[in-house]
C-alpha cells in the first residue's frame, strides 16, 4: 500500500475512533473530561502547524488533521451538554498549556513547538489516564484502541527520509491510546478486587453464629413400686 493511502487510512481510522467518542459522551455513558479536550484542541493545532513547518509528507499530515477535527468535534459536544467543574489541579494545567502555546510562536523553531505541543498532550494524557483509572466506564475504549491502530498506520508514511523528530507524534499516538487502556484495564481490576472484598466483609459480618446443639432434657424420674406404696400409706393417714 502507497505511502498516501497509508496516511488516509490513518487518519480515517482516527476519526472513526470518535464515532463511539461522540456518541457515548452525548449518552453521558461515559464521562470525558473537558480539560483535556480543551488543551488538545489548541495542541494539534500547533502541532499540525508545526509539521507543516517541517515539511512532513501530506499523506503523514492526515492523522493530526483529521485529529484535530475530531477534538474540535468533542469539545463542541461537552459545551453543548454542559456540567463543565474544573477543580484547582485542571486550572492549573490549562493554565500550563495556554502559556506553552503562547510561547511557540516567539521559538522559531518547529521541533521545538513540536515538544512543546507534546508536552501539552501528556499533560492532558495524564488527566484522561487518572480519569480512566478511576472511573473505569468514563472512556470508550474502542476509541482509544482505534488511537493505537492510527499511530502504527500513520509510521510508514514518514518514509526513510523525513526528520526523526516527526515520528515522535505518531510513537507518542500509540503510547497515549495504549496508555489508556492500561490505565482502564487496571482500575477495573481493582474495582473487581474492591468489590470482592466488600462482598466478603458483609457476608461475614451478617453469617449468623454457629449454634451448638443443646443437650437435650432429662425427663423427670418415675417413682418405683416402694415409692408408690408409701406416698399411698401417706394419703391413708
Amino acid at each position: 500500500m502507497s505511502p498516501e493511502l497509508l496516511g488516509l487510512l490513518a487518519g480515517l481510522t482516527g476519526l472513526a475512533g470518535y464515532v463511539p467518542y461522540l456518541r457515548d459522551a452525548w449518552r453521558r455513558a461515559s464521562d470525558p473530561d473537558p480539560a483535556a479536550w480543551l488543551i488538545w484542541a489548541v495542541e494539534y493545532s500547533v502541532l499540525l502547524a508545526s509539521q507543516v513547518a517541517q515539511n512532513a509528507p501530506w499523506a503523514a499530515l492526515w492523522l493530526a488533521a483529521l485529529q484535530l477535527a475530531g477534538t474540535v468535534a468533542v469539545l463542541v459536544l461537552l459545551a453543548t451538554r454542559g456540567g463543565w467543574r474544573f477543580g484547582a489541579g485542571r486550572w492549573v494545567m490549562l493554565g500550563c498549556g495556554a502559556t506553552v502555546m503562547a510561547i511557540w510562536p516567539f521559538a522559531h523553531a518547529p521541533g521545538a513547538a513540536m515538544c512543546l505541543a507534546l508536552a501539552v498532550e501528556g499533560a492532558g494524557m495524564v488527566l484522561i489516564m487518572v480519569n480512566a483509572y478511576r472511573r473505569p466506564g468514563s472512556e470508550t475504549l474502542l476509541t482509544w484502541w482505534a488511537f493505537v491502530g492510527a499511530g502504527l498506520l500513520d509510521l510508514p508514511t514518514l518514509g526513510m527520509d523525513a526528520p526523526r523528530l516527526l515520528y515522535a507524534y505518531p510513537l507518542f499516538f500509540v503510547v497515549m491510546g495504549s496508555g489508556v487502556l492500561i490505565a482502564a484495564a487496571r482500575g477495573a481490576r481493582a474495582e473487581r478486587l474492591a468489590a470482592q472484598r466488600r462482598s466478603y466483609l458483609r457476608q461475614s459480618y451478617l453469617r449468623p453464629a454457629r449454634q451448638h446443639p443443646r443437650p437435650p432434657l432429662q425427663a423427670a424420674g418415675q417413682p418405683r413400686g416402694g415409692e408408690r406404696a408409701e406416698e399411698h400409706r401417706e394419703r391413708a393417714r
